[in-house]
């Protein structure tokens, strides 16, 4: 007796087709519109996908069938078109999210090309205030009014505790107890606060009843709303006036509560907590910075 499976015929089923690249790269702009990601960067992602397209053109090459050595070889063409090694490590990511995105399709079969590594990023700060910098600032913050105490616990708090300005408008009183600021959202953490600091906010506490920890002002008083980023850029730029420091902006108080934490040598893992970025987040550049002024 002939057994059924042996005598089955060869299965007709076509093996998954291998969409162009243009209808390919289609598709993963559409999941990158239903992750959430802004229009702006679906666009940039597009553009250089584009310019990778170019590249295997130029090449002759099938996307379908590049190696490690040809992202290599992308590097080097990018370079010859004049671009900077932080653009070139942009476009690189790109093209290897795309890779991703055909193999978790099965459009494309795992290899070595998903662990291409790209260019390291090259650090450029801006401008950090230095310790007499930062003298000048908390000389030039105004004094004695209720809009005068907010301002001083915002700039005091930016540069002890290296808030992002969105997460600083989002502040409210309950994230406040015992002389620590609990932060919410994607890495929730809490940070610890100043003496200093702590008895301001017990002051202004008295003044705010409002839920939010830096409400707006109007020409009535406080108000109801939280302030906005754009308030706090706008007050920064009165205050980087007084204190006759044209750079200052409310982002380089981020930077120097990082340089202020190197120098009083806080563990790198700690300063990633307390930012609530991730683990590889590298401090390379602030070291240079400060050795910069060591001495």
């Amino acid at each position: 007796m002939v057994n059924e499976k042996e005598a089955a015929p060869p299965s007709s089923k076509k093996p998954a087709s291998k969409p162009a690249y243009a209808k390919l790269v289609k598709g993963y702009m559409g999941f990158l519109t239903g992750t959430g990601k802004s229009l702006s960067t679906i666009s940039s992602y597009k553009g250089d996908l584009s310019l990778f397209e170019d590249f295997l053109l130029e090449r002759k090459k099938d996307f379908y069938k590049i190696h490690p050595r040809d992202f290599e070889a992308y590097e080097y063409w990018l370079e010859t078109q004049g671009l900077k090694i932080n653009t070139r490590r942009r476009k690189i990511l790109s093209a290897k999210s795309l890779v991703k995105y055909a193999v978790s399709r099965k459009k494309l079969a795992p290899s070595d090309v998903q662990f291409v590594r790209a260019p390291e990023r090259l650090e450029r700060l801006p401008w950090i205030p230095l310790p007499k910098d930062w003298e000048k600032i908390r000389s030039a913050l105004p004094k004695n009014t209720t809009l005068a105490l907010r301002n001083a616990i915002l700039v005091h708090m930016l540069a002890e505790t290296g808030l992002t300005v969105a997460e600083l408008c989002d502040l409210r009183w309950d994230q406040v107890a015992g002389g620590k600021l609990e932060l919410l959202g994607k890495r929730p953490r809490d940070i610890t606060l100043s003496a200093g600091v702590t008895a301001m906010l017990a002051d202004w506490r008295e003044q705010n009843d409002g839920k939010h920890l830096f409400p707006g002002f109007n020409r009535h008083g406080v108000t109801s709303s939280k302030m906005t980023p754009r308030g706090v850029e706008l007050m920064f730029r009165t205050l980087a006036k007084a204190a006759g420091l044209k750079f200052l902006k409310p982002k380089t108080l981020r930077h120097f509560a990082i340089a202020t934490w190197l120098r009083e040598n806080v563990a790198e893992n700690e300063i990633q907590r307390r930012l609530g970025v991730h683990a590889n987040y590298s401090f390379e550049a602030y070291r240079k910075h400060l050795e910069s002024f060591s001495g």
